[in-house]
């Protein structure tokens, strides 16, 4: 009875600890974009304002010192881009006026020493960008496109908003701004990567100049019922009272007038497709916001969603899992989540998955080549540049070899080649005359 009564005490003990540790992990992990938990019971208008500034804020923070040498920041104790956003909503812009620039001085306006730069993966509209950052913005204004903002630190009341696609700009005057706070915030940070932009195919792209070694990650993640997004996005509608069609893995719901909802179970994706009315839209400011109000109606959209893409032939903008201001890659083929805005529809791809509480990973990231050598290497291997228009530095996700729960990321390369996000592994590894490749 001694030894019974002992070992119940044991291991009412050892469960407690177990307890205590999982709950530090979730309450010191939590800050990594995730919303608390309480967020669901947020009343539907309250949480489609928080999102929208959070799916079209900057991903990308890159400072420069008085020398010209630019770093990549982060900090894993704070989400910078939040501070970032919060202390310029504070700010005051005014008087946009256009920017003269050619190729070789937009380069050098991007490389600009003393500088903070705020860079988002795709262009937004000054319009998005005002109801995001809280500015007035003229009507003439609302369509300007840029991808990146600069911020001269030192002293100036000038902020610069910059298109790298076209190399065009407009400047904006800036009052009741402050530097310290945004200096102070950059100096606290914990992850600062040497790099330079150049032009990669007449395009500025971001070269990690040193061996790159950033966090790996694993994350628990939640996987949502389908049938709930049937009653969410089919109007309500009971799944039992639908007409359904099953084709090997895949289910096909259908309402009978113009909405339909495929459900991959293999791939733990969903499909939906809405023909019920015209969505598309003439201005990119519409189709940003036709984007969002899309992405809206899959319900509690993580927080650490972001705009990624936007692709001008298919209608097509592109969301992202962010982990420690990196994209996710190869949670779907196609990406997070995508919105296609049609002139007859619309149409949404997502995942039932997603990350919820990171976890120590079990081992160390191995670091990567600085971009030049990965490009050299894949030049070595016989990749036509011609045929990369882009690339980044992002993590690849992967199910863990011993839980299905546990999603494994792992920072690497991703190259946008002939079109289609593909990792540096995955391009080394295949023959570049067959390779057919996969979006991710």
């Amino acid at each position: 009875m001694k030894i019974s009564h002992l070992l119940l005490k044991i291991s009412l003990m050892a469960m407690i600890a177990v307890s205590l540790v999982l709950s530090w992990l979730i309450w010191t992990n939590n800050a990594r974009f995730q919303r608390n938990t309480t967020d669901v019971t947020t009343p539907k208008t309250q949480t489609e304002t928080k999102n929208v500034e959070e799916v079209y804020l900057p991903t990308q923070i890159i400072t420069s010192n008085a020398n010209g040498e630019q770093y990549i920041v982060y900090n894993n104790r704070e989400n910078l881009i939040d501070a970032m956003h919060k202390q310029i909503s504070k700010w005051q812009l005014s008087d946009l006026h256009k920017m003269t620039i050619n190729s070789k001085k937009y380069l050098t306006t991007v490389n600009q020493s003393s500088a903070l730069s705020l860079v988002y993966p795709r262009n937004i509209t000054y319009s998005i960008f005002a109801k995001t950052f809280k500015q007035k913005v003229a009507n003439a204004d609302r369509q300007r496109l840029f991808n990146r903002i600069i911020i001269p630190t030192k002293h100036s009341s000038v902020a610069y908003f910059l298109d790298d696609q076209h190399k065009t700009g407009f400047s904006v005057k800036v009052k009741k701004e402050n530097l310290a706070a945004l200096r102070a915030r950059l100096n606290d940070a914990t992850m600062r990567l040497p790099v330079t932009e150049k032009l990669f195919n007449n395009q500025p792209q971001l070269y990690y100049t040193s061996a790159v070694q950033v966090t790996q990650y694993s994350y628990l993640v939640s996987k949502q019922n389908p049938t709930d997004f049937v009653t969410s996005l089919l109007s309500g509608s009971d799944p039992s009272a639908l007409e359904t069609k099953e084709q090997g893995h895949i289910t096909t719901y259908n309402d009978g007038t113009y909405k339909s909802l495929q459900v991959d179970h293999q791939n733990a994706t969903i499909e939906f497709e809405d023909y019920s009315s015209d969505v598309s839209a003439a201005t990119p400011t519409a189709i940003l916001n036709g984007g969002y109000k899309t992405l809206a109606k899959i319900g509690n959209t993580p927080g650490n969603m972001r705009y990624f893409d936007y692709e001008h032939k298919t209608r097509t903008v592109i969301y992202r899992s962010y982990v420690e201001g990196l994209p996710v890659f190869n949670q779907t083929d196609f990406g997070a989540v995508k919105v296609q805005l049609l002139s007859t529809g619309v149409k949404l791809n997502f995942s039932v998955y997603t990350l919820q509480v990171p976890l120590p990973a079990d081992s160390t990231a191995t670091p990567l080549p600085t971009t030049q050598t990965a490009l050299d290497n894949l030049a070595a291997v016989g990749y036509d540049m011609h045929d990369i228009s882009s690339f980044k530095l992002g993590y690849h996700w992967s199910v863990n070899s011993s839980s299905a729960s546990v999603i494994d990321l792992t920072p690497t390369y991703y190259f946008k080649y002939n079109g289609k996000w593909q990792s540096y592994e995955q391009l080394l590894n295949t023959t570049p005359s067959t390779d057919e490749g996969s979006a991710s």
